[in-house]
């Protein structure tokens, strides 16, 4: 009994291993990203809206309706109400939750804090330009982003950042498409943080 659990906190600790690395590899990243503007301004902020906009999204660079089609052709309505229902609500809820905890990490520091505040000052907004879900065992997930940071209110950036693509190390490993998106969000937000806090010193 002791070994299986010595050997199950050795896998656990390989495990949180690896991913920080994969967190490494994606941060070395950052300096492929160019932020275009001056965020100067949320020195001193201590909330900032974050808004994830999926209204024009794309998937494997088609109508969202081709992927769905594609998706639910084969399944009874029992199964494709719950498949629409995961992909309309939990995908678009989940991503959120994974962009926002990673994006976090290093603006924390920072005295940040990311999240829905709708009242904060400063709002970040990330069009998601398209989602390739990937496929199980075979091809990591990726997305493209376009980030714009505004005040509040108004519509005019004042300073953008452009994702082409970011993957999503290793989410071929999960065999259901949400948690392979939601990898890809998990490194971007990641990367942006770095940047944010990178552009703040």
């Amino acid at each position: 009994m002791f070994q299986l659990k010595t050997l199950y906190n050795v896998i656990i600790m390989n495990a949180k291993i690896i991913f920080v690395l994969m967190l490494t590899v994606a941060s070395m990243n950052v300096s492929a990203q160019k932020l275009s503007g001056n965020i100067s301004s949320l020195k001193g902020q201590q909330e900032v809206n974050v808004v994830i906009d999926f209204s024009e999204t794309l998937i494997n660079n088609q109508p969202e309706e081709a992927y769905i089609s594609l998706s639910t052709k084969e399944k009874n309505d029992e199964d494709k109400a719950e498949w629409l229902k995961e992909w309309n609500e939990e995908m678009p809820e989940d991503s959120y939750e994974e962009f926002i905890k990673y994006l976090n990490d290093e603006i924390n520091k920072k005295g940040i804090k990311a999240g829905d505040f709708p009242n904060a000052e400063y709002t970040i907004y990330v069009k998601v330009i398209n989602i390739s879900p990937g496929k199980y065992q075979w091809v990591n997930s990726s997305i493209g982003l376009n980030i714009s940071f505004v005040k509040t209110g108004q519509t005019i950036p004042f300073a953008t950042i452009e994702y082409k693509k970011m993957w999503g190390y290793q989410s071929a490993y999960y065999a259901h498409h949400i948690n392979r998106i939601c990898r890809a969000f998990s490194y971007a937000g990641a990367n942006f943080s770095k940047i944010i806090s990178n552009n703040l010193k």
